[in-house]
């Protein structure tokens, strides 16, 4: 089955390099020059969003931040926004991988096959039979629905790559964990000093909050990586 992504662009010499890239391994391509373009193309469920942050008609940080209310769609922001604010802020929102205009067009072909294969991951486990749910502190992470909740019924929204990590930590508690597994995790080829794994991290930490306590939930080990610091439950 063909998969599609929507690339909101208003540069059409971009949006031609992009789409012909992506097309050399049988992705196909819509278009959205403007955000209320993506509003009505996200209604075809495409299964990638490729992200510029500059646009005629609005923000795409903002877009980010309203898509992020109600949908998991996996994005990869492609912005000339590319100063470690801009990164961090876009990471922390809800994108799940940023790259910097120009870039290789290998690279984001790389970026967005990883996406993709992700979110078929996600899908696919809608109907394993061993799914489970896991519960630690006052939340319950259910592996069926990737849904994350809170003990007052609340969801919290983790975005694919928030929560490929948090399953991770989960199933491996009060073990270290290199930022270089953890890339692995997201299936993305390690690279000392990038922080996009520190910023998912710092991500799910704020989501997650406090134990009773009054410690974090996922601890940095200096040199090593990050551990999570508390027991978890699997549940019927």
């Amino acid at each position: 089955m063909s998969q599609t992504a929507l690339i909101v662009e208003d540069d059409p010499g971009t949006r031609h390099v992009i789409s012909a890239t992506l097309a050399t391994a049988g992705i196909e391509s819509t278009f959205a020059e403007t955000g209320a373009d993506m509003w009505k193309l996200l209604e075809t469920k495409p299964d990638v969003l490729i992200l510029d942050l500059s646009l005629p008609d609005a923000d795409g940080l903002e877009l980010l931040r309203q898509l992020r209310q109600n949908s998991e769609i996996p994005v990869l922001i492609h912005s000339t926004r590319s100063d470690e604010i801009e990164r961090i802020i876009g990471i922390e929102i809800g994108a799940d991988d940023f790259l910097p205009k120009p870039c290789n067009m290998r690279e984001l072909l790389a970026r967005t096959r990883s996406l993709l294969r992700r979110s078929q991951i996600r899908n696919d486990s809608h109907s394993k039979v061993d799914a489970r749910r896991l519960r630690f502190g006052d939340w319950t992470l259910d592996t069926a629905s990737r849904e994350l909740h809170h003990a007052d019924g609340s969801p919290a929204p983790l975005g694919v790559s928030g929560y490929a990590l948090l399953n991770a930590f989960l199933a491996h508690p009060f073990e270290p964990l290199s930022r270089e597994k953890l890339s692995r995790v997201l299936k993305r080829e390690y690279v000392p000093y990038d922080r996009i794994i520190d910023v998912h991290v710092s991500q799910i930490r704020r989501i997650l909050g406090k134990q009773a306590d009054g410690g974090a939930f996922i601890k940095t080990l200096r040199s090593q990586g990050y551990v999570f610091i508390a027991p978890v439950d699997i549940l019927p």
